[in-house]
């Protein structure tokens, strides 16, 4: 677990010591007792008295007496299970109590916590021993090492000693403090700054830091003299991972400033960003001494820039669904609903400026009219729902047919009106057939599902050059080619041939 107060630091260290200390002492000079080896000499003292009073017995041959002193013995020492008087070869003289379970012949003649053995002498041998078999502790292995005098001692050292050492190191540090000797009214000078400030010394521990650092983070007021910087945690996350590469240790290597590092810090209510700049404190030799870091908060900026991105992205987004909407605007201002084409008056609107151009630069301008046959007929006989199929098949294909210069527009009811420029005679022969072609086989196949129709087209056709001086000419006389080709049996191109002329039929 890791330690954050230096206070705590040292106390534990200074009680760590006074513990260790104290069991040197013991090691080597014995100083605390201990509870086995003192019971193990009492039982001896207890054994060696009672052999002396039985082996004065036994010399006066007073079993009887001995007897009725053992057995007294026993009942007034609860720690006593038996006693008895061995001979040398084993054979039992005398017991009291059920010796033969207490005692473990495997001890011999060695005494034990419990079982303590004390020779008999007859003359100048060995006549035998005296052997008294003692109780073995009772209760709870623990509770039993927590009272012995050691324990006792080093929880006494720990827990007073950590208090006593806690009271006095504290206020020895207030003494030591170095924001002590730092006057009031430079103290206050460093807080009514907007910006965060930390004085650090050489290791990146902290000397000083004032009201704006300490409002950084709900943690900041932690700060306190002494704890290194980069520990605290809500700052380490955000820091590189190489201690030498935080700022402050790079302002001190380098005895260089070292400004713009963003750090962005996690908070409870939102995160904080900061701009941590460090300068390096050197005294006159040169050398560093310290290091003074600066944190200024830009969240607030961060935030207005954040809140201004994303109005310009709705603003840029509400745009383009405006400039959406205006072209869906212009279409429907400029196009028929049902076919798609060109509606007459965003066709005159572009044709009057092409056919300008056209007199001015002397290129051709054809102009196409196509009107459906019989198709009265087809609304009578299969509907205007039919009728309207059949006018968006057929604009279908005459934009089919037609270039990207060209104007394409739904001239009446069921008559269109193309207007081409910059082709040739051959060139516009070609280009009415293809429509009328491309009519008569590909709107009869798409509309195959409706029974008896068949779709032709009648065509009219007109170049400026041969005589139109206005649009409303040429669209005129190419109406007027239309007309020629319904009279004449209708399904055909005819091209207008002169003022005078009639029109010919392809």
């Amino acid at each position: 677990m890791k330690i954050s107060s230096p206070l705590v630091q040292m106390t534990v260290a200074l009680v760590a010591l006074t513990v260790t200390l104290l069991m040197l002492a013991d090691l080597f000079f014995g100083v605390l007792s201990n509870r086995d080896v003192e019971m193990m000499r009492a039982r001896k003292q207890i054994g060696e008295s009672l052999a002396v009073q039985a082996a004065a017995l036994m010399e006066r041959d007073e079993r009887e007496l001995l007897q009725r002193t053992l057995s007294s013995v026993l009942e007034r020492n609860a720690e006593i299970r038996s006693l008895a008087i061995r001979r040398a070869d084993g054979q039992m003289v005398m017991q009291v109590g059920n010796h033969q379970e207490a005692w473990r012949e495997a001890a011999g003649e060695r005494s034990t916590m419990n079982q303590v053995a004390v020779p008999l002498h007859a003359g100048a041998g060995r006549w035998g021993q005296f052997e008294v078999a003692f109780r073995g502790p009772t209760g709870n292995a623990v509770v039993r090492w927590l009272s012995e005098p050691m324990v006792l001692v080093l929880l006494f050292m720990s827990t007073v000693g950590a208090v006593g050492f806690g009271l006095y190191l504290r206020r020895a540090l207030q003494h030591l403090d170095p924001a002590s000797v730092i006057p009031e009214r430079v103290q206050g000078a460093f807080d009514t700054m907007s910006e965060g400030v930390v004085v650090l010394d050489t290791r990146g521990r902290v000397l000083l830091t004032n009201k704006a650092f300490r409002a950084l983070h709900d943690e900041a007021g932690a700060a306190r003299t002494g704890v290194v910087l980069s520990s605290l945690p809500w700052l380490a996350p955000s820091l590189p991972a190489d201690p030498a590469e935080h700022p402050w240790a790079r302002a001190m290597n380098d005895r260089a400033a070292v400004t713009g590092l963003r750090l962005d810090i996690r908070a409870a209510e939102h995160d904080r960003h900061l701009v941590v700049n460090c300068a390096p404190i050197a005294d006159p030799g040169g050398a560093a001494r310290g290091c003074l870091a600066t944190f200024n908060d830009m969240t607030e900026l961060h935030r207005a820039n954040a809140q201004l991105r994303d109005t310009l992205e709705q603003l840029s987004s509400s745009n383009a669904m405006i400039e959406l909407k205006n072209q869906e605007l212009h279409r429907m201002a400029t196009r028929d609903s049902l076919s798609g084409c060109l509606n007459r008056r965003a066709f005159h609107e572009q044709l009057a400026p092409l056919f300008a151009r056209s007199q001015k630069q002397g290129f051709p301008l054809t102009c196409v009219m196509i009107d459906i046959d019989h198709f009265k007929a087809v609304n009578d006989t299969h509907g205007h729902a039919t009728g309207d199929r059949v006018i968006q098949e057929v604009a279908k294909q005459i934009a089919a047919a037609a270039q990207g210069d060209d104007l394409l527009c739904r001239y009446g009811g069921e008559e269109f009106c193309l207007v081409a420029p910059n082709l040739g005679v051959e060139e516009t022969r070609a280009l009415a057939e293809q429509i009328r072609q491309r009519v008569e086989r590909d709107v009869n196949v798409a509309l195959h599902d409706v029974p008896q129709l068949k779709v032709t087209v009648s065509v009219g056709v007109h170049t400026r050059g041969a005589g139109a001086a206005t649009v409303g000419e040429l669209i005129d006389r190419a109406d007027q080619a239309l007309y020629r080709s319904k009279r004449t049996g209708r399904n055909r191109v005819s091209m207008f041939a002169g003022p005078q002329a009639a029109s010919l039929v392809l």
